[in-house]
């Protein structure tokens, strides 16, 4: 009779849980490497453990399954533990975590799936956070009581959020990012844009134009945005900022040679006269320090709040080419969501100003949809929007693809033209060249 998996993960809790401070006590003595002290002192712990197991009128591990449980403890130790098999999926997009209940997946086409637990318990669960949050992202980060709120990006640039004490039980949400370098290109083929729009987008790089690309949650946007990103010439030295690496520019020093990636950090639970942690830096502030560093564009991951002021500031002193994520349903949503946002950020921006310096700054709004299929997800640009100073200051909006071309011209065509975009795309009366057909939706 051979043991279960349910055994393994057993065994493993217990040879972990023992070896953990046989390991704290050497490296107190003075021993450095703890990885190596593990592994010398772990077939001691596990022949202990084994032996117990059997005595109690339970199998012995065979040569296979005693590799798996030193896999699995060192994975527990020093790596990811259980999620790591999860992360090496290539299907897989999304993991969501509930304590120590069977995990729950979202595959890249629609369907959702379940995985073994990633812990005993609750408890072991938090512990687990603990240690990936002090020793797995790229700087050390905190969870617990008094923070009990961590997001942060994983060693293979998946991104992480969790809570605790704040909810039922420790959640934990993991996003994979499958598309970490695809281009425009790539995304054409695989019918997330038509070859018209891709055509737009491009040239609307070329030329610097300001753009925004807005949908509801897993729609694609920054799959899009690093798109874009990968038709920035390779020269030139442009600004990430994100609250967690997610667009992973960085990690390809090879295409982009000079870009300057900067991630938010939280502070302390100390705080400055003014309320703020110490040793916080958020994005605000880091929109500031990019435009001193002799950046050519601006790229946010995702505006949420406040670092949209000082962003549209920097666009209206006569910085071009910026690219931007934000949750909206539709382009005027995205309009009046950017406002809200300068609203919130500033009191003393009255909703006419708000609205002339979107206007003045934003060029092109990119909406991207995701519609249920059978067997798979339809994520689409659904709406391209051309956007200029229009009556009284407003936004004007022109839309040049719905999704398939409109007929319209943007009044700033000349300028996509010197991108090298053909402007018979748009009033040609076909479908714009898409892959997949948009018309019977």
């Amino acid at each position: 009779m051979s043991v279960d998996v349910a055994g393994i993960d057993e065994i493993v809790d217990r040879v972990q849980q023992r070896l953990a401070p046989l390991v704290q006590q050497k490296i107190a003595s003075g021993e450095r490497d703890e990885r190596a002290v593990a592994e010398i002192l772990l077939d001691d712990v596990l022949s202990a453990v084994v032996k117990e197991w059997a005595g109690s009128g339970r199998p012995f591990l065979d040569f296979e399954q005693e590799q798996a449980v030193r896999s699995g403890v060192l994975a527990e130790m020093f790596g990811l533990g259980r999620l790591e098999a999860l992360l090496a999926d290539d299907e897989v997009e999304n993991i969501d975590i509930i304590g120590c209940d069977p995990v729950w997946l979202s595959y890249h086409d629609g369907r959702v799936g379940r995985a073994p637990r990633i812990a005993p318990t609750d408890a072991a669960v938090v512990q687990w956070l603990q240690r990936i949050a002090a020793r797995k992202g790229r700087t050390e980060h905190t969870i617990n009581d008094a923070r009990p709120l961590l997001n942060m990006e994983l060693p293979g640039g998946e991104r992480l959020a969790a809570a605790i004490g704040v909810t039922d039980r420790p959640h934990v949400s993991i996003r994979r990012h499958r598309l970490s370098t695809a281009g425009l290109e790539a995304l054409r083929q695989r019918g997330m844009l038509s070859t018209a729009q891709l055509a737009l987008l491009r040239a609307a790089v070329r030329a610097e134009k300001n753009i925004v690309i807005c949908g509801r949650q897993k729609a694609g946007k920054t799959t899009l945005l690093r798109a874009l990103c990968w038709e920035v010439p390779a020269t030139e030295r442009f600004a990430t900022l994100e609250t967690e690496f997610e667009l992973g520019l960085h990690r390809h020093r090879d295409r982009f040679p000079a870009v300057v990636a900067f991630e938010e950090r939280e502070g302390n639970t100390e705080r400055w006269e003014n309320g703020r942690p110490v040793g916080g830096v958020d994005l605000p502030r880091l929109v500031w320090q990019s435009l001193r560093m002799h950046t050519a564009r601006t790229v946010v991951g995702e505006v949420r709040g406040g670092e949209i002021v000082p962003m549209l500031n920097a666009l209206a002193a006569g910085g071009a080419g910026s690219l931007s994520t934000l949750h909206a349903r539709s382009a005027a949503q995205a309009i009046h969501r950017m406002v809200l946002l300068c609203l919130e950020t500033n009191a003393a921006w009255t909703p006419e100003f708000a609205y002339e310096v979107v206007a003045n700054t934003i060029d092109l709004i990119v909406h991207v949809d995701l519609v249920q299929k059978p067997g798979r997800l339809d994520r689409h640009v659904a709406e391209v929007v051309s956007v200029e100073p229009g009556e009284y200051g407003r936004p004007a909006r022109t839309s040049l693809f719905a999704p398939e071309p409109t007929g319209n011209l943007p009044t700033d065509i000349e300028d996509y033209e010197r991108g090298g975009f053909d402007r018979t795309w748009l009033t040609n009366g076909g479908d714009g060249g898409w892959l997949t057909e948009r018309s019977r939706r």
